[in-house]
């Protein structure tokens, strides 16, 4: 039922009428006007906070069928971020989301034809780049030889560029660096990388994760291989190899808690390493990482340039097991505003 307040301020009276859906349309703002609701099981939650998780949402009547109008909430009614990756129409679409800790249940809401897309990479992830921005605002810090080109791109019309014209020397490390701060662990990084020269120049490019001063080389593209560093180059795989001119879909994961690092390729395992720094020291599994760096590197005194390009570049949480989210089959949907 509806409260009604009468106040008297300045000899006026005041009639305040407060609704029963006031509370949860501050808890989720621009909510109002979905017709229907659908509650999402969650198996195996986390203890982590905003965990980013994969949802493959499959169409419901009553959806828009681009998924633009679904949005999601947590046990209070507080909106949850999220980005939609992928959408297949009036089938189904790949959802980030940024669980609640702990959360065993969450509700979707959808059926508003009005409703635009509200998705935000973001607010979802520690860190999101795919340079459709057209410029680097995202990065913390770039080198003066970073840049965002059109003409080499995975996906979209950007793609980033680290290029190289200088041989390795320390007073020029800095013109070859892209920075993001984070201030996490364990983490996940995954993106698409191409290196344009191997060989002959030595031309590589680094995925770094920084604690502080300490650098950890969690993957690079070397001389046609693809390794790791914690005091000497070693590979993940004998068998694994990259070719210049050539995009590779890289997922590195950086498990803090059991000193180990996991990485693939194009979605195949190449194996594991032990995590150690630079320095050949040991990665405490309290470790939180500061920043991740992207590198371009060279060793030669001329002769043109080498590009290290990235494109998709995600950073996220890393749990052993990842939360599992799906519809909940015998959850009444309903209709109305929620």
């Amino acid at each position: 039922m509806n409260d009604t307040w009468i106040l008297l301020m300045g000899g006026v009276l005041l009639v305040l009428l407060i609704t029963p859906g006031s509370a949860a349309s501050e808890g989720a703002p621009g909510t109002g006007g979905f017709a229907g609701r659908q509650a999402i099981a969650i198996d195996h939650p986390s203890g982590t906070e905003g965990l980013e998780v994969l949802f493959n949402a499959t169409y419901l009547p009553g959806m828009r069928p681009d998924f633009a109008d679904i949005r999601f909430l947590d046990g209070n009614e507080t909106a949850i971020p999220h980005w939609t990756a992928t959408v297949m129409e009036g089938s189904h679409a790949h959802v980030w989301l940024a669980l609640p800790a702990n959360a065993t249940t969450i509700t979707m809401l959808y059926g508003n034809p009005a409703a635009r897309d509200a998705g935000d990479p973001d607010a979802v992830f520690l860190f999101y780049e795919d340079y459709e921005r057209g410029d680097l605002s995202r990065w913390s810090f770039c080198g003066s030889n970073a840049a965002v080109r059109s003409d080499v791109v995975r996906s979209g019309g950007y793609a980033g560029d680290i290029n190289v014209s200088e041989p390795d020397l320390r007073e020029l490390a800095n013109n070859r660096i892209c920075l993001a701060n984070i201030s996490a662990g364990p983490i996940i990084v995954e993106g698409d990388f191409l290196v344009s020269k191997f060989g002959k120049w030595c031309g590589s490019g680094y995925i770094q994760a920084w604690s502080g001063p300490d650098r950890l080389y969690a993957l690079h593209l070397r001389n046609g291989s693809v390794q790791y560093y914690d005091g000497a180059h070693r590979n993940f795989s004998a068998d694994a190899r990259a070719e210049e001119e050539t995009w590779y879909h890289i997922k590195v994961a950086l498990d803090t808690p059991n000193a180990t690092g996991h990485a693939w390729m194009d979605g195949r395992y190449l194996g594991k390493m032990t995590l150690r720094f630079a320095d050949g020291s040991p990665v405490p599994e309290e470790t939180i990482f500061t920043d991740i760096a992207l590198i371009g590197s060279s060793a030669w005194g001329s002769g043109d340039p080498h590009h290290f390009c990235a494109d998709n570049v995600v950073v996220r949480n890393y749990v052993p097991v990842e939360p599992v989210l799906s519809y909940e089959v015998n959850a009444p949907g309903c209709t109305g505003d929620p």
